[in-house]
């Protein structure tokens, strides 16, 4: 099935990727979000064999990837892959803890049920799109006792960590914590464009891309709490 999009005069932020192979799933999203934002174009797109290609081709700042009824480790094989392209929200059947931490891992920004409001869903879209993480508090709760289970490296364990400055180091941390750009902005006196600046740094440096990547690379202190949607 060839992309569609609602048609939105003078586009102003990134698109937005609707990848289901249920067709009721991406109208119901592609009207609603569509209806929702006049400064986004909305496209949707089937799950098959050339998704990617077709995504690709697309450039979005984020996609909703919706997993089916029965997700496989092909599946998050795709999560992994779309994640390469673009911040990924995966959409689920289910709200299993066990697979949203897998989404994670695999490269995943977010995960929600599928029958999540769709104004829950927009705001997903917009806080993933600006670098945060969107996952249920149960499985930001799980993902800690993991991480307590782990040795809490210094940054400076990290590869490539021996390189970054301390302001740097200090922001990793804070990252690792929980703590919003916002937040960390506040803390430390500085814009939130300079936070930005700061993480785009960092995760060259470390060679990753995600908040979460950086926040089990660096390790999070048990007992910490995270930033929970």
């Amino acid at each position: 099935m060839a992309p569609t999009a609602l048609a939105r005069p003078r586009v102003t932020s990134g698109s937005l990727v609707i990848a289901s192979a249920d067709p009721a799933c991406r109208r119901r999203l592609r009207q609603s979000l569509g209806a929702e934002t006049h400064a986004r174009s909305v496209f949707d797109v089937s799950s098959h064999p050339d998704l990617q290609r077709h995504i690709a081709a697309l450039l979005p700042s984020v996609i909703l990837f919706d997993l089916g009824a029965q997700p496989d480790a092909n599946a998050l094989g795709v999560v992994s892959a779309l994640s390469a392209l673009a911040k990924t929200i995966v959409l689920a059947d289910t709200d299993d803890d066990a697979l949203a931490i897998q989404a994670l891992k695999a490269g995943a920004s977010g995960f929600c049920s599928r029958d999540t409001a769709t104004a829950l869903i927009r705001k997903a879209v917009q806080l993933v799109e600006a670098g945060e993480i969107w996952v249920g508090r149960r499985v930001m709760l799980s993902l800690i006792e993991e991480l307590a289970t782990l040795r809490a490296p210094d940054a400076d364990d990290v590869s490539g960590g021996a390189r970054m400055t301390s302001r740097e180091r200090e922001i990793a941390g804070l990252v690792a914590r929980g703590a919003s750009n916002k937040q960390i902005a506040h803390q430390l006196s500085i814009s939130i464009k300079t936070v930005k600046t700061h993480l785009t740094n960092i995760f060259k440096k470390l060679g990753l891309s995600t908040r979460l990547q950086l926040a089990l690379a660096v390790g999070r202190p048990p007992g910490s709490q995270p930033k929970v949607r």
